[in-house]
């Protein structure tokens, strides 16, 4: 679909629902993009504590990531609280209340012969129930090949897979024995339920946290370098819940900032942003 948060329809609502992931074009403006930009050449250039390097030895180029910036990156928590985002996401949640739970740049230099596998979201993070969705923006242009893969309908047919390591692509240690092993979906088996599309800047992805996808690309190096922010919401019935070990150190970071176990969001790390506070700036709608 082509337009702003208002005009998603209910069959893109649909289509959400039933394959847990969408692609919108055309919803996120040029100003948006450039402060994505901006935004993520300030994290490189002065990283914060969740920067990461998940470059495997021997590889040509890098894959970098970082995540939480926004309390010290004015432009990516304009974006994040201010922008078309957190309407498009509270929209395809449903939600009375939406809530910021991560902002997550991604970059993938030119050569790099790593790329996220097949995983779902949910058990990477301390957050369970309710609606939970993320919200993917390319700053590239992206062939089907470039993106990622999605698995339709796996937030519905499928229990929570094991978290692994992307830079082993190994999983975690620690990892309890209620999460499964992760089947292999680049089997040709699956091929009439990968989803992708070709993307161009101002399009976003929105999916559910417990949506399988992967880099389309695998370990194949990329031509070209290709930047990426993600934002992942919940809605007001998503609780805190520490999920073990792999995820010890965004449990405490949240705690030391008052967030209670299996409790509602409250925490200044995660705040509402939808609906907006009073006087908020809005995002016009995006333009051609």
């Amino acid at each position: 679909m082509t337009g702003t948060a208002a005009t998603i329809d209910e069959a893109t609502r649909a289509a959400y629902r039933r394959d847990g992931v969408v692609c919108l074009h055309g919803v996120i403006g040029r100003r948006w993009l450039d402060l994505i930009a901006e935004g993520i050449e300030a994290d490189r250039a002065a990283p914060g504590r969740f920067f990461r390097d998940q470059t495997p030895e021997g590889s040509p180029a890098r894959y970098l990531f970082s995540y939480w910036m926004w309390p010290d990156n004015p432009p990516i928590a304009t974006v994040a609280r201010e922008g078309p985002v957190p309407a498009i996401a509270a929209g395809l949640l449903g939600a009375e209340r939406a809530y910021l739970l991560m902002d997550n740049w991604f970059l993938r230099e030119a050569g790099a012969v790593n790329g996220a596998p097949w995983h779902h979201d949910e058990p990477y993070f301390d957050f369970t129930g309710g609606g939970m969705c993320a919200v993917w923006i390319p700053l590239e242009q992206a062939s089907p090949e470039e993106g990622l893969s999605f698995i339709a309908g796996s937030h519905r047919d499928y229990p929570l897979f094991q978290p692994k390591n992307f830079k082993l692509d190994q999983p975690f240690d620690g990892v309890a024995e209620e999460y499964a092993a992760m089947p292999d979906f680049s089997d040709p088996s699956f091929d009439d339920r990968r989803l992708s599309w070709a993307m161009a800047p101002g399009d976003c992805l929105v999916f559910d946290l417990r949506t399988v996808h992967g880099a389309s690309a695998g370990r194949r190096p990329l031509d070209k370098t290709i930047r990426r922010l993600s934002l992942r919401y919940g809605d007001q019935d998503v609780r805190f819940h520490p999920r073990g070990p792999w995820t010890a150190e965004t449990a405490e970071f949240l705690m030391e900032r008052g967030q209670r176990t299996d409790a509602p969001l409250d925490c200044p790390m995660l705040p509402r942003v939808w609906p907006p506070e009073a006087g908020a700036e809005r995002a016009e709608p995006a333009e051609a």
